[in-house]
């Protein structure tokens, strides 16, 4: 049996295509964010392991340093020196980790923007 598309059926169907593009379009801008995320976090990781890798080199010659600190003339200042060198480094890193952490948007933020405008605008409507 033929519908008429002109009628309440094609009203509905014309509707029911509207709300799945929206939901579609949704969950593509939702997918997008999660890479995103994703992306971030493996930076993240790397910059951890960058600097706890520096903070334990840090650790390792700071050990060195006591040790050797001995009369020896010079050579406890260098690597006493080359120990801080590598505690700033790590520190530095983890500082900017923080940082970063703490500038970032919240997660599915366009998400929500989106969702938040699509029901404004829905409640327009209505009113």
């Amino acid at each position: 049996m033929p519908h008429d598309k002109s009628g309440l059926f094609g009203h509905a169907c014309g509707f029911a295509a509207s709300g799945i593009r929206a939901v579609r379009t949704r969950l593509e801008l939702l997918s997008i964010e999660i890479e995103e995320e994703k992306a971030r976090i493996a930076r993240s990781l790397l910059i951890a392991a960058v600097g706890l890798y520096l903070l334990s080199c840090g650790v390792l010659l700071a050990v060195a340093w006591i040790v050797v600190s001995a009369p020896a003339e010079q050579r406890g200042l260098v690597l006493g020196l080359i120990a801080l060198l590598f505690l700033l480094a790590g520190g530095g890193a983890l500082l900017w980790l923080r940082l970063a952490a703490a500038r970032r948007k919240p997660l599915f933020d366009a998400t929500v923007a989106v969702l938040k405008g699509d029901e404004k605008a829905l409640n327009e409507l209505r009113s």
